[in-house]
């Protein structure tokens, strides 16, 4: 995945960034700056939100929950990406996200590590200080929407905007059960297809299945325990997929001062 050195710096709250109706928006009301830097997964051009506006359930789980609630020491958060598939040759990598410092407001500094060597992405300051939400997400997504940019030939802010869609009307929340260095948690599977619907779908139809997947935990430090997208082979019976991608969750550890 390709990222530009201002990833989430060009991006807002995904969750946010549904068009609004002219109507809704003679209601609306700017972000503080206080509010958008509160906030992870700044995937679009959020500039307002309408008065009393009410975000679903997996948009509040995914962009604005504190997924680093029960941490109380710094701690390392260590993930494995791996991406697989017939499409083109794929590649494992690594993501490490430190907790370095618990601010008095609740929010945490951090350091994050997106990948190593010609594929480490660049991380501003901004990402990772101050956080309540893991900006994992955000360089995850962000990432994708590039990806399906570079093998569709599209653009990916049509693909961003199919995802904003489709989190916000067709996403499903279900309750999961998953074990985690030897602990079973109760956490939440939110999974979507953006793209089944999209009117322009037939000019990459060999991608537009693509399906998401999160697994998320609010006892788990970060939130996430598993990211998964795939794009299944639908051209032949029983394939491998095209692409499939997964970002694991393998350890945690708590940094010694």
């Amino acid at each position: 995945m390709k990222i530009l050195a201002n990833l989430l710096l060009l991006s807002l709250a995904l969750a946010t960034t549904l068009a609004i109706a002219d109507e809704a928006k003679k209601n609306a009301k700017e972000l503080t700056q206080e509010e958008l830097d509160a906030h992870v997964g700044r995937m679009g051009d959020v500039e307002q939100i309408p008065e009393g506006f009410q975000f679903n359930e997996a948009e509040n789980i995914l962009w604005f929950a504190d997924h680093f609630s029960t941490v109380e020491k710094p701690v390392s958060i260590y993930y494995e990406f791996e991406k697989t598939g017939s499409y083109e040759e794929g590649f494992t990598d690594t993501v490490y996200l430190k907790i370095l410092e618990l601010n008095e407001d609740g929010t945490k500094n951090a350091k994050l590590d997106f990948f190593t060597a010609d594929r480490k992405q660049v991380v501003t300051r901004d990402n990772v200080t101050n956080i309540r939400g893991n900006p994992v997400i955000g360089i995850f997504m962000q990432g994708d929407v590039y990806e399906m940019n570079r093998i569709t030939d599209g653009h990916w802010r049509h693909f961003q905007k199919q995802i904003k869609i489709s989190l916000r009307e067709d996403a499903k929340v279900e309750p999961i059960k998953f074990t985690f260095n030897g602990k079973e948690y109760n956490g939440d599977k939110i999974h979507f297809m953006p793209y089944l619907d999209d009117p322009h779908r037939r000019d990459y139809e060999r991608f537009s299945e693509k399906y998401y997947e999160f697994i998320m935990a609010e006892e788990l430090p970060g939130g996430i325990y598993q990211i998964k997208t795939v794009i299944p082979d639908t051209g032949k019976e029983n394939a491998e997929p095209l692409v499939l991608e997964t970002l694991k969750l393998v350890d945690v550890k708590q940094i010694e001062s």
